[in-house]
């Protein structure tokens, strides 16, 4: 009896933690929600010495000094996320350089066996006959988390990395860059995004930053 009220202790401790941290959230963002600013990178000012600089005081105009750049982004689109209210991201698109501004969609998982997904089923399926296997194609994948000593990324046979591999592979709570190998080539883990919507993962897990 005394180890159920115990453990119901905790639970009551864990729900209150959980409210407390959502009402502090709400209460810190005012209405603020996360957006994509994309940005015409051939229109920086000759004012700004750099891009950062330009975004961040993009940034500070509209908000007053209230929000502050979540990711940058510099490969595929140029531009930053924030968190801004629905005013300051119209505020914003107006001005000179901005292209668009991105509500934040969220996305729900449409599976967790993508090969069948796919209708990969079988291993000579995923190849053709042109001989991919055998290039050095580099294949990215977006997870929810792994686990790199499971058999599936063994490397054993496979090439070597290939030379113009730009990625890197981040460590975090039990996971240290050595459960990178061949197959794994890189991992990285994105949490800024979450957490300045939600909070802290370390209040639902813990002390567990991790890929």
């Amino acid at each position: 009896m005394g180890e159920a009220l115990k453990k119901m202790g905790m639970v009551r401790r864990l729900f209150l933690t959980t409210i407390f941290v959502a009402a502090a959230i709400a209460a810190r963002d005012n209405g603020r929600e996360t957006y994509v600013v994309h940005i015409s990178h051939s229109g920086k000012p000759s004012s700004f010495a750099a891009h950062g600089d330009w975004y961040a005081s993009s940034l500070r105009s509209v908000s007053g000094g209230a929000a502050s750049v979540i990711y940058t982004y510099d490969t595929l689109l140029h531009g930053y996320s924030a968190r801004f209210t629905c005013a300051e991201a119209e505020a914003l698109e107006a001005q000179p350089g901005v292209l668009l501004v991105n509500r934040e969609t969220r996305y729900e998982l449409h599976t967790t066996r993508t090969p069948e997904f796919l209708g990969l089923e079988r291993a000579d399926a995923m190849f053709s006959e042109s001989g991919t296997a055998a290039s050095d194609v580099v294949g990215g994948v977006l997870d929810t988390g792994m686990w790199p000593e499971r058999a599936i990324y063994d490397d054993a046979g496979l090439r070597p990395v290939p030379e113009g591999w730009k990625g890197k592979c981040e460590t975090g709570s039990d996971f240290n860059a050595s459960a990178c190998n061949r197959k794994l080539i890189g991992v990285r883990f994105f949490l800024a995004g979450y957490e300045a919507s939600k909070g802290s993962v370390e209040a639902w897990t813990g002390p567990m930053r991790t890929p």
